[in-house]
């Protein structure tokens, strides 16, 4: 059996089907330019984090390695005229500031600072209560960070906590 040919035109695209299925691309291209823009952006402040994570864990560990002189970390700041103290501090506590100020100053991350507390959490031993001699450490770091579109910042803070007790 014997068909007949039509003659016409069966098959391929027409101008107009590239035009939309080209519309569709440039669209789906675009958006996915969006997400790209916003991924550098999340990236950026993921590493800012994970910098500022290693600094704080950092003075924790050298503090932790000098716990018989914690008091001498009280009141550091990384961003003061005299960031570390000078009146009485042991050279440790003074290398160990003066060595993580040039590290966060080096780390190129807008506006960072540093500060340390460390206070005696037990009452004084002259009060006759017994004393395990414990210090509260509280290490704050806070730095800036691009709020996504570019132009404005926005202050981070990342803090740490931990109780020191002589060995």
């Amino acid at each position: 059996m014997n068909y007949p040919r039509t003659i016409g035109n069966d098959g391929g695209f027409t101008l107009i089907e590239a035009v939309m299925a080209g519309a569709v691309l440039a669209i789906t291209m675009l958006g996915l330019a969006g997400f790209q823009g916003a991924s550098f952006a999340k990236n950026a402040q993921s590493k800012d984090s994970t910098v500022v994570t290693n600094f704080g864990v950092e003075m924790l560990e050298r503090i932790q390695s000098n716990r018989q002189r914690v008091l001498d970390y009280h009141n550091i700041d990384t961003t003061a005229a005299t960031p570390c103290p000078q009146t009485g501090a042991q050279r440790q506590a003074l290398a160990d500031c003066q060595q993580w100020r040039a590290a966060l100053t080096a780390s190129n991350i807008s506006g960072v600072r540093g500060t340390v507390t460390a206070i005696l959490g037990d009452p004084a031993p002259t009060l006759g209560v017994p004393s395990l001699n414990r210090t509260n450490v509280v290490i704050t770091v806070t730095w800036n960070t691009s709020a996504g579109s570019g132009t404005s910042l926005q202050s981070k803070t990342m803090t740490f906590r931990t109780v020191v007790a002589p060995e």
